[in-house]
């Protein structure tokens, strides 16, 4: 579907550009890919009715963007896109999928040592090359080797609905006692019953974030720490399983658990109804665009109701009608 397609497009162009180090242009094609994808009309219904001033309705897309998706729809090609692929190697931004390189060392990686995939890199971590890069070290190299190991069994892993539930329960239930953990709930994919899951990500709140979060990183399943901060952490698992934690104040909860819980185009779904409302939704919590006044969601149906939704069960979560299924009409 043409929709999809321009959708795909933006999101690699918006890579490239992150790739590349430039500001601001990659959020523009990130929000727009997001707004097409969320369309419940082919784009081209669009222009045909419309023409440029009916693209640049849609939220995200400006003058210069709608443009490109004419020439999409007249060509089947983006000249830009086309361009911006061809100045990168092939491939290069799968290895910013490794934890620790994001779009400068990638840079850096493939311009010293013409690193340009997975491979690329597992063969220069072997032959020790990269520590003796400026800005790199022996560390470096190491956390690298060590990363892209996890990387490799967790690209290769998935988990059943069966398999992982019990371990993402154990968890929960573990922290769950802590004192200072107020609210817990397992989120992501296990919560919304999908028969295939990839990690597992856990939701709490708590005024004492530090002390559940060391807590969390010295359970004894945990093999490696990938991440620590103040409010969340990132973790694999002695079944190398990646867990993440994030834990929120309680005015918070149901905006984060929610954002957490509903798949990625179910959540893209409730951001454009919320901006139209004149409302900004993320995991933060709701926030009146104008005012920046903050409304409390300290449970997910706060956040539904405030957007005219009935609370939705997690496992429907995935813009598949639901939103229509579940409004609340007057």
């Amino acid at each position: 579907m043409i929709n999809q397609e321009i959708s795909k497009i933006f999101n690699e162009i918006a890579e490239i550009l992150e790739l590349k180090e430039i500001q601001w242009k990659p959020g523009a094609y990130k929000r727009a890919a997001q707004a097409i994808n969320n369309l419940t009309m082919p784009i081209t219904k669009i222009y045909k009715k419309k023409g440029l001033k009916g693209l640049e309705e849609i939220p995200g897309v400006g003058e210069s963007l709608a443009k490109k998706i004419e020439e999409h729809i007249k060509t089947k090609r983006i000249k830009e896109y086309e361009r911006l692929k061809s100045s990168i190697p092939h491939n290069l931004d799968k290895i910013m999928n490794v934890v620790g390189i994001g779009p400068k060392r990638a840079k850096e990686l493939y311009k010293e040592l013409n690193i340009k995939t997975i491979k690329d890199l597992e063969q220069a971590i072997k032959q020790h090359k990269i520590k003796n890069l400026f800005g790199f070290g022996e560390k470096i190299e190491r956390d690298l080797a060590e990363n892209l190991d996890i990387y490799k069994k967790r690209a290769k892993k998935t988990y059943s609905l069966q398999e992982i539930g019990p371990i993402a329960n154990k968890i929960k239930n573990e922290l769950k006692k802590l004192k200072e953990v107020n609210q817990i709930e397992i989120a992501g994919s296990i919560r919304r019953q999908q028969p295939i899951i990839g990690d597992i990500d856990i939701i709490a709140t708590s005024k004492k974030t530090k002390k559940v979060i060391d807590k969390f990183v010295s359970l004894k399943q945990v093999k490696r720490v990938l991440a620590k901060g103040e409010t969340k952490a990132r973790v694999v698992l002695d079944n190398n399983i990646q867990l993440d934690i994030r834990v929120v104040p309680e005015e918070s909860y149901g905006a984060a658990l929610q954002y957490f819980t509903g798949d990625k185009q179910h959540n893209i779904a409730l951001r454009i109804i919320a901006k139209k409302k004149g409302l900004k939704l993320s995991e933060h919590g709701i926030f009146d665009i104008k005012t920046n006044k903050k409304f409390i969601a300290k449970i997910e149906e706060d956040v539904y109701r405030i957007l005219g939704f009935k609370l939705i069960p997690p496992a429907e979560r995935h813009n598949g009608g639901e939103l229509e299924k579940y409004k609340i009409t007057k």
